[in-house]
């Protein structure tokens, strides 16, 4: 999976996601199947925007349906390309291959598109390596995959069960046992859902080293934070199991498994750590009652986070850097930097303190986002302008990013699930020629 970041308005960050497929040695069974499976992520993007919207406008819910809307048309034929000949370095041996792949032009920042949870996994795998490296074992420590389950959640919404989640995690973090046990790692928060679609089922998946764990303690230490977490809510929780204890698994990180219940592969343990929070398919399956709730509470949340020494830098060190940027984004009038470092401070953050905040303009300060500035339009009772809308911001993307792409992926040639195609820098016109011919025919591009 490659993907690239492109900064949009006002805090919507987009990326261009490219799934990678390798090519066998019948080139036109691979075109096809590539096509297949462009189809196929366009028909469940559709199919979730559609139940998101369906869902938005029945609870008059202006933003839901605005990112609907984003969502819909990110997976128009326009935006969605296939690519023959991308040329790449792969990471293990350093060699250079070529290889087919789909992608898509305009990837919207929300957890119910299927393409950008794939690269939000894709961004993960990278960064919980170089995390995991940053830690150096010490004796009697090892490196473990443990997933903390929560009991079934009759009776809560999407909104009290991740609330409850949230909270148990913060406690176990801060509990005696975690610090005493785990030295660093990573963290990610998942869920599925439960029996007939009827409730949710979160857990907690953690990467990272830690000294021996007794099995039973870190049960009742973590159904205690979860009781906790329930009583700061004003709630109740009952812990359906035969012990009344919350389930927990554990497994050694090992180099070659022979116990897949007890042991797992680093690959496969990462994997397990930053896969998506819950399965493209899955989304189409929430009840409409909910699926606003799941958009909305997990846009612009962090679900992968590190602790202990893995973290890159803590403390002191953190908040004088971001003092720093704060003090150079006020200064150059930087408004995207502003926005990021707003987005990372905290309630005794120096943002708080400073006074350079009352530095930038008012319009600065009130700048909507894409998806607030389609709610607005909807509210009013111009949605066909605000598609309108989505469809030129889109096109000045996709035209952007194609320059980019043909600068990057030199030797490669792209066609869009529309039928339109360009080809990368270095690609002669005669094989340019011959790639449309095979496409279209030849009468098609006479003169061209």
């Amino acid at each position: 999976m490659f993907y690239y970041f492109a900064t949009t308005r006002a805090g919507l960050i987009t990326t261009i996601t490219i799934t990678m497929i390798r090519i066998n040695e019948n080139n036109e069974i691979v075109k096809r199947n590539l096509f297949q499976r462009a189809q196929y992520r366009q028909d469940l993007t559709l199919e979730i925007s559609n139940a998101l919207s369906f869902a938005a406008i029945g609870a008059d819910d202006a933003e839901s349906e605005a990112v609907a809307d984003l969502i819909e048309e990110s997976a128009s034929d326009e935006n969605i390309f296939v690519v023959e000949n991308l040329d790449f370095i792969d990471e293990k041996t350093g060699n250079r291959k070529f290889i087919d792949a789909y992608g898509s032009l305009n990837v919207v920042s929300s957890r119910c598109n299927p393409a950008y949870l794939k690269s939000s996994s894709a961004r993960g795998r990278k960064r919980i390596s170089s995390a995991l490296a940053r830690i150096k074992p010490q004796s009697g420590e090892k490196l473990r995959f443990i997933v903390l389950t929560q009991p079934d959640m009759f009776g809560f919404d999407f909104v009290g069960g991740y609330e409850l989640l949230s909270g148990a995690n913060v406690r176990l973090k801060n509990h005696p046992f975690f610090k005493a046990n785990f030295r660093g790692g990573v963290t990610s928060d998942e869920f599925t859902l439960g029996a007939e679609n009827t409730h949710f089922h979160f857990h907690v998946n953690i990467l990272g080293y830690t000294k021996w764990i007794d099995f039973d303690e870190l049960r009742r230490v973590w159904t205690d934070c979860l009781v906790k977490s329930a009583c700061d809510m004003d709630r109740e929780l009952v812990v359906n199991t035969k012990d009344g204890l919350a389930n927990v698994y554990i497994k050694d990180v090992k180099p070659k498994v022979r116990n897949s219940t007890k042991e797992i592969t680093l690959k496969d343990a990462i994997r397990e750590t930053v896969k998506y929070v819950v399965k493209g398919n899955d989304f189409a399956e929430i009840p409409t009652q909910f699926i606003c709730q799941v958009e909305k509470v997990l846009y612009g949340k962090r679900l992968v986070e590190t602790f202990g020494e893995a973290n890159l830098r803590t403390g002191k060190a953190k908040r004088n850097i971001r003092i720093f940027m704060t003090m150079f984004a006020a200064a150059t009038n930087d408004l995207l930097l502003f926005l990021v470092l707003m987005k990372a401070a905290t309630k005794d953050s120096m943002f708080i303190k400073n006074d350079t905040i009352q530095d930038f303009p008012d319009d600065v300060k009130k700048r909507e986002t894409l998806r607030q500035y389609g709610a607005r339009l909807i509210k009013s009772g111009r949605r066909e302008f605000w598609k309108s809308e989505i469809k030129r911001i889109f096109y000045e993307r996709a035209e952007f990013r194609k320059i980019k792409l043909a600068q990057r992926y030199k030797y490669a040639i792209f066609c869009s699930l529309s039928g339109e195609i360009w080809r990368g820098v270095c690609v002669s016109d005669e094989r340019f020629y011959d790639y449309k011919v095979a496409a279209y025919g030849e009468a098609a591009f006479i003169g061209v």
